[in-house]
């Protein structure tokens, strides 16, 4: 259950590209409630906890107007104008581990993004030199988020789908996360105009000098590619020596550091594929189940439907009486309670459970479990 829940954690993350680098979590999980099952319970709270963020993190707008000059607070900077695009961040540290055992650790981060039709994928491995110890995938349909969980030894996939009410594409603008990662980027000479990089025209800079979280980096360099319009990033690579951590795996080491970034078919990509298993659990099971039209802030994780409606418990009752009879189920067992019902409803092999009682400030609270016998 533990691992389940440091998995459903980092990919909300991972929703709103904060989630790409070894180690600046940090920051974001001390702003969490103490008790994480808590938050886990309500993934609302997790993910608007993200977008608050996320809003602090990217407010600039992407208007350059001069591109002789790209600002190096922010490594995000012009993405908000583009409709789609896909990036490919490798991290790598080589040296040793804190109980000094050598190791090589890699981490790698894929993103691809549809703006205008909503649409997220994000992929994150990490790897030894001997295993492959951690893989995230999650796509994003608009407020439809699936969470893929992957046998990296018998490549069999399991998907968790649930439903966020919140317009995340607009509340924050999907970007590299760079900004996250790198600061202080001191920008050199420039080395050359005009270069051909991943389709796109850059001009070509040296990096003499940056930091990166959680990391003590020495003889930081690298060389930076920035689009000629628009003034994004389009390839960033660099070397530096020092410890860093590895917030992904809990990994602490020190050695050499190297990253390379690119950016690459912009906006080219007009659809992302979601796997078969992830649309076999938009059809039937709980997505049958009756909800009221009236129905806020509407919530599905897995087999689990919850909602908040402006009816009292009451009228939400009766409603599911009669409801779900007409949807093929039996009603098999019933309580109340003042303002509390709880409902078991049958049919074939599925078991439903209604829970539904007084809202916090007014109206009703539900919640609907679906069982397969």
């Amino acid at each position: 259950m533990h691992r389940k829940n440091i998995l459903f954690l980092l990919s909300i993350l991972f929703i709103t590209s904060l989630a790409c680098s070894f180690g600046f979590l940090d920051s974001f999980i001390n702003r969490l409630p103490e008790e994480v099952g808590d938050v886990i319970s309500d993934p609302g709270q997790i993910a608007t906890l993200v977008l608050e963020e996320a809003e602090t993190l990217s407010e600039q707008e992407s208007n350059t107007g001069d591109n002789s000059t790209v600002p190096i607070d922010d490594l995000g900077y012009g993405l908000s104008e583009l409709e789609s695009f896909q990036f490919e961040l490798v991290q790598s540290l080589d040296g040793v581990d804190q109980s000094g055992n050598p190791i090589i650790l890699t981490v790698t981060n894929t993103q691809e993004v549809i703006k205008p039709m909503q649409i997220f994928h994000l992929t994150l491995r990490s790897e030894t030199d001997v295993e492959t110890s951690q893989y995230f995938e999650v796509f994003r349909f608009g407020n439809e988020v699936y969470l893929i969980d992957s046998d990296q030894n018998t490549g069999e996939i399991a998907c968790t789908a649930f439903t966020e009410d919140l317009d995340a594409f607009n509340a924050s603008e999907i970007d590299s996360g760079l900004s996250l990662i790198f600061s202080d980027l001191r920008i050199g000479e420039k080395v050359e105009e005009g270069v051909l990089v991943n389709d796109i025209l850059t001009d070509h800079y040296l990096v003499v000098d940056l930091k990166m979280a959680n990391s003590n980096l020495e003889n930081a360099n690298g060389e930076i590619w920035i689009a000629q319009n628009g003034g994004y990033i389009v390839r960033f690579a660099g070397i530096a020596t020092g410890e860093s951590v590895s917030v992904v795996d809990g990994v602490e080491g020190s050695g050499t550091i190297e990253w390379t970034f690119n950016l690459s078919e912009v906006n080219q990509i007009s659809e992302i594929t979601l796997p078969e298993t992830c649309r076999l659990l938009t059809e039937g099971g709980i997505n049958d189940i009756p909800v009221p039209e009236n129905a806020m802030e509407v919530t599905k994780i897995g087999s689990m439907l919850s909602f908040l409606a402006p009816d009292e418990p009451a009228e939400l009752a009766e409603f599911y009486r009669m409801e779900m009879v007409n949807a093929g189920y039996q009603l098999k067992e019933e309580i109340v309670y003042e303002n509390f019902y709880a409902y078991t409803f049958e049919k074939a092999e599925e078991t439903v459970t209604l829970i539904l009682a007084l809202g916090k400030e007014s109206g009703s609270e539900a919640t609907i479990i679906l069982e397969e016998k």
